[in-house]
């Protein structure tokens, strides 16, 4: 059988195409995001505000649940930035056991301790509302299965039931495989070269998590779009 997909877009095009096509969960991937409004490979990053008020923007277009980042800024932060992002229409949110810094290019892993608190504050925050918290476990390089585990079961504890499991390649699959257990809501991110949809599919996950696809297929409409505008530009002259 064929695992849940859950694509990543970037613009109301992209979700209304995908919509067009079945998908009734889409993922605002903060990093597409940021290629859409900056150009392909940019490594400025965006702040809240600006990928708040998009997504806000991009809820008006579509019926589907939207999937929305929260990896901004500092742990502590992560209250008010659920409780924003869920104002601005997100369904679902993404808690990440990583942290991004304005002064670090590459996230920084939580401890568990941390991460079990940042947890708990999003749990909080989403109290009233509809949107639901998911456990974004990153790390796996670092702590192991073990750890994943013992993360897993945290989140479990703070009473939610939905994770993924991304930052993970091909090799790292049938070691993830010993945990996968039927009726369990773990699902993993395609979001590098290193995995396929085979691959994945391999240990049955509750769904996959794609950025990947979406954000190659999105460079080269643009170059294949760009080249054909300047090539009819000249034929005509």
């Amino acid at each position: 059988m064929t695992t849940h997909i859950i694509p990543a877009a970037a613009n109301a095009p992209m979700l209304k195409y995908f919509e067009s096509q079945g998908f009734n969960e889409l993922y605002i991937d903060q990093e597409s995001v940021a290629n859409q409004l900056f150009g392909a490979n940019s490594h400025q990053r965006l702040g809240l505000g600006i990928y708040a008020d998009y997504l806000r923007c991009l809820r008006m277009t579509t019926q589907a649940d939207l999937f929305a980042d929260t990896s901004f800024g500092q742990p502590d932060s992560i209250a008010s930035t659920a409780s924003r992002l869920a104002q601005a229409g997100a369904n679902n949110l993404l808690i990440s056991d990583s942290t991004n810094s304005s002064k670090q290019s590459t996230p920084i892993l939580l401890s568990e301790d941390a991460y079990t608190e940042k947890l708990a504050a999003a749990q909080t925050a989403l109290a009233e509302t509809n949107t639901t918290a998911i456990a974004n476990l990153t790390g796996f390089s670092e702590y192991g299965l073990a750890g994943l585990q013992s993360r897993i079961e945290a989140a479990h504890s703070a009473g939610i039931t939905k994770i993924v499991i991304s930052n993970i390649s091909s090799k790292d699959i049938s070691i993830i495989g010993a945990i996968m257990v039927p009726n369990q809501e773990i699902g993993l991110a395609l979001d590098n070269a290193k995995m396929t949809f085979g691959n994945t599919q391999r240990i049955s996950p509750a769904f996959i998590l794609d950025t990947y696809h979406p954000k190659q297929a999105a460079q080269k409409c643009t170059q294949a779009t760009g080249s054909s505008y300047v090539l009819q530009l000249y034929m005509e002259n």
